[in-house]
């Protein structure tokens, strides 16, 4: 009890030192007039309570009396009044909100439009209620008026500063606690040993991004408003320096909720028919598998998506997509059933997740400027190595060849997974060590399993035949330039990918000229074994490439795999065999 009735005293001393310092400066270059003078700190105690609770409150309070006692020649009943309207509208504002965020981890995180209008309403309420005690105080003791430029200088003093000062102090010290968070249970894995998946980052969602985008303009806009209106009013002397900031404040503070409050209503918009649906949309893949159960799981993404299929726009045809999705996976469950009636449930399932696999591989691209080609050979019904190769904008083909560290139905699902992060972040503009590097963090997330990949990934410009390439932990690709024989490219490699975070790629760059030749593949190419358990090897690839180089890459690859097939003879084909060759013309 004693140690907890010396942090609230700290905390008391900490909060009335931090105000008083705060407040002096304003006293000194910014007093109005023998009562009041521009007061940004107005916020504190709302933020002080919001954060240390009743002892912030009071820290603030005694901060305020101190301020007076500074200021001088404040009456020593005003200078108590004051003190106790900072617990009321710092403390009491303080408890309405953490009414309004019960329920919530994080009571500063403004994700939603309605707290942005709580916290708006919940700032002018504050600002009346400070203003009507403030000027109700002068008026009795001072005889002041009580509804003057003085009460329209103090509301709109709390009003702007509570949005200007308080809105940014809610997003930092929700990134705070959010940090302090994940890092206490970074923690607690540490010393439990546990293998749990690592929770995400912080990250802004796209409405909280849209909400403080808006805000920020809002914002500026009266600022600059309110700058124009000083120098306005300053320079034709319309006034003296209280009515001036009453003005001033009148301006801003008019100006900054004329332009929020139509802003909300946008926002509102804009969340129901965008950020909202894309959350929960995208929420399907992150969530997917909790319940246990295929048909939970379709009833769910079916009922999600069931929302947004009327939209008539790109959310509607991502939810139309996932509904689709949805009763394929259903037809494909429906299929397994009936099989596994007919005895047959194993190998229908294998069968189908090669068709599968099969479908996710792409289709052939007609190029003129480059000859293209790939295949993968699985040494069971599926497989785990991959490839890849899709057109970035008009100009430039991205390409991959990957291995998966097992075989059969894991490593297959596992290879749809890896393929569809990589092409996606591909697609994105990334560079292809940075789609390696974001990949290898998504891949991390919740692998039980712990399988890894490696990965050789590269984007190549049509127009000038510079290739931009990055690998993690893959066999080296294999070149030829000028016409001349095939080498292997010495390049630098990465850490295989799903096994460390935070692992950063690098890009490496090369120019194909006309006729040049890259080949990428597994390494089931080079250790095909015979029945005597010699390997294929680097010597025998590299000699069928030379001896068929001036072929197409189709051709090309099939003398490999020809070759290969009658090297192993009556031996099993011990891993899958990926290959993937591309010609400059």
């Amino acid at each position: 009890m004693f140690q907890q009735l010396r942090q609230h005293l700290v905390t008391v001393f900490a909060c009335t030192l931090f105000y008083f310092a705060v407040s002096v400066p304003f006293i000194d270059y910014l007093q109005l007039s023998e009562t009041t003078e521009v007061r940004p700190y107005c916020v504190l105690p709302f933020l002080f309570s919001l954060v240390y609770g009743l002892p912030g409150a009071i820290g603030s309070s005694i901060g305020n009396v101190l301020s007076d006692l500074y200021y001088g020649g404040m009456d020593a009943r005003i200078m108590s009044l004051g003190a106790s309207f900072q617990i009321i509208y710092g403390y009491g504002g303080a408890v309405l909100w953490k009414r309004l965020r019960r329920g919530e981890s994080n009571i500063f995180r403004l994700d939603k439009v309605r707290k942005i209008a709580q916290f708006l309403l919940l700032t002018l309420l504050a600002g009346v209620v400070l203003a009507l005690m403030v000027w109700a105080t002068l008026h009795h003791f001072l005889g002041l008026e009580m509804f003057g430029i003085g009460f329209i200088s103090t509301l709109m003093n709390q009003m702007v500063f509570f949005v200007v000062l308080g809105i940014p102090f809610f997003v930092g010290y929700s990134y705070h606690l959010q940090k302090k968070t994940l890092e206490e249970a970074g923690q607690q894995r540490q010393y439990s040993g546990a293998g749990e998946e690592a929770p995400a980052g912080y990250l802004f969602s796209l409405n909280e991004k849209f909400i403080l985008y808006f805000v920020l303009i809002s914002v500026i806009v009266s600022l600059f408003v309110s700058a124009f209106a000083y120098f306005f009013f300053s320079s034709y002397e319309i006034c003296d320096q209280t009515s001036l900031w009453g003005y001033v404040y009148l301006v801003c503070g008019t100006t900054l909720y004329v332009s929020l409050w139509p802003t909300l209503l946008v926002l509102r918009s804009t969340e129901d028919h965008i950020a909202r649906p894309l959350e929960e949309l995208s929420g399907i893949g992150r969530h997917f598998g909790e319940y246990g159960d295929i048909t939970l799981e379709i009833q769910r993404i079916m009922s999600t998506v069931s929302r947004y299929t009327s939209y008539q726009s790109e959310i509607g045809e991502l939810a139309i997509s996932f509904r689709i999705f949805s009763q394929k996976i259903e037809e494909y469950i429906q299929k397994l059933t009936t099989v596994s009636q007919q005895q047959t449930k194993v190998a229908t399932q294998l069968h189908i997740a090669s068709d599968i696999q099969n479908g996710v591989l792409p289709e052939k691209l007609e190029l003129t400027e480059i000859d293209l080609y790939a295949s993968m050979e699985p040494a069971q019904e599926v497989g785990g190595d991959f490839y890849d190769y899709f057109r970035i904008g008009d100009d430039k083909v991205g390409f991959l060849v990957a291995d998966v560290s097992d075989k059969g139905i894991p490593a297959s699902l596992f290879m749809m997974i890896s393929k569809t992060i990589i092409h996606k972040n591909m697609m994105d503009g990334l560079t292809p060590g940075q789609a390696l590097s974001k990949s290898n963090n998504e891949l991390c997330q919740n692998n039980r399993a712990q399988m890894f990949v490696t990965v050789f990934c590269g984007v190549l410009d049509l127009r000038t035949g510079q290739l931009l390439y990055s690998s993690a932990g893959h066999d080296h690709p294999i070149l030829s330039v000028n016409g001349g024989d095939f080498t292997i490219l010495k390049n630098k490699t990465g850490f295989v990918l799903g096994e460390i975070e935070d692992i950063k790629y690098t890009d490496r760059e090369l120019t194909l000229g006309s006729g040049d030749i890259i080949f990428a593949y597994t390494d089931g190419v080079p250790e095909a074994a015979d029945e005597n358990k010699e390997q294929f090897g680097f010597d025998r690839t590299l000699e069928v490439l030379n001896r068929c180089r001036s072929m197409s890459m189709e051709q090309m690859c099939g003398s490999l795999k020809a070759a290969i097939r009658d090297f192993k003879g009556t031996a099993g084909q011990f891993d899958d065999i990926t290959v993937l060759a591309i010609r400059r013309n």
